[in-house]
């Protein structure tokens, strides 16, 4: 029976998804500090390969020189050479590297001295789409996204004659952060937690729409050890850094994982299927420690909205509609 049913979640997932016009994406992620950021570029991969999603880039807040590499192990797996990568643009937060590094030597690569990084990638790359098109997923750190509202005009020559903040609003559609959470406020996430000064400046600063998808979310959607040993080669880097990460065969099971990343990414792809409900708009005060707390209000020029289970969607439904994505084609 469950086989069954993740076959009908497959098949539904490859044959409504077309209907929709394919959405530029760039991805933000401190990949290398969670295998939950592996997962969601499997999810914006397989969606570009089914021309619903156009993976613009990759940029990392991950400090390590390995998180790059990493990533491209991973987007050359899924057949998305042609995806630039960028490192982080400031060395801030914590930059494990054990499966990245792993994986990257698994497929001999190293770090790349040229490598952009990505505030001046992010510009470059949004100077050349239409206006209002782009939506950025941001599973990490704010740190690069701070810093490109701080970057000015013409910035280290790029030409691009638009200040981050000018060119955010001309270009970007909305902006969605795994980052707080919104069901204990006084509790300091992760994301948030690292560079609680960047963070504070995306929510108080960033010129256009802005969705948080909160710990509170992906901490009861989880990913199955048993459906990713059965979905994933044994070769599948994501499949590798994922055992690497939870210890599999060298821990006790369950290796399961909260899903937070691939929340976050669902949502941005295909708002328009509603597996969430929105609160909000609300303002989000941001405490000294990081912590998260929002208010609603009813009049906002750029509002911010935070995500929460439909009554008829409920955390069980969404896990299994994530799990439909995971399996190779």
């Amino acid at each position: 029976m469950q086989s069954r049913l993740r076959l009908f979640i497959c098949a539904t997932i490859l044959t409504t998804m077309t209907a929709y016009a394919q959405v530029p994406i760039t991805f933000d992620t401190d990949m290398g500090n969670d295998i939950d950021d592996g997962l969601c570029l499997v999810i914006a991969c397989r969606a570009t390969t089914m021309g619903d999603a156009d993976l613009l880039m990759v940029g990392s807040s991950n400090p390590s020189e390995w998180a790059v590499p990493g990533m491209r192990a991973m987007l050359d797996y899924y057949g998305r050479k042609e995806v630039p990568l960028a490192d982080c643009s400031q060395n801030i937060a914590p930059g494990n590297d054990k499966f990245t590094k792993l994986v990257a030597k698994n497929a001999g690569l190293e770090p790349d001295p040229k490598t952009p990084d990505a505030v001046s990638l992010m510009r470059k790359i949004l100077s050349e789409q239409e206006d209002g098109s782009v939506r950025i997923v941001t599973t990490g750190f704010s740190t690069n996204m701070a810093n490109l509202l701080d970057s000015k005009a013409n910035h280290n020559g790029d030409g691009v004659d638009l200040s981050g903040p000018e060119l955010i609003k001309k270009k970007v559609e909305f902006l969605t952060l795994m980052a707080g959470d919104f069901d204990r406020p006084e509790y300091t996430e992760y994301n948030v937690a690292q560079n609680v000064p960047a963070f504070k400046k995306v929510v108080e600063e960033w010129p256009t729409p802005v969705y948080l998808s909160g710990y509170e979310i992906g901490i009861v959607v989880f990913s199955r050890y048993e459906q990713i040993k059965e979905d994933l080669k044994p070769e599948n880097p994501v499949r590798v850094a994922y055992e690497d990460y939870l210890g599999v065969g060298k821990k006790p099971a369950p290796w399961d994982r909260p899903s937070w990343d691939q929340t976050a990414m669902l949502f941005s792809i295909y708002p328009q299927k509603n597996y969430f409900d929105l609160v909000g708009p609300v303002t989000i005060k941001v405490g000294e420690k990081g912590e998260t707390i929002a208010h609603e209000e009813k009049e906002m020029e750029y509002p911010r909205y935070y995500l929460k289970f439909k009554e008829d969607l409920p955390k069980e439904k969404i896990e299994e509609i994530l799990a439909g994505w995971y399996r190779e084609p």
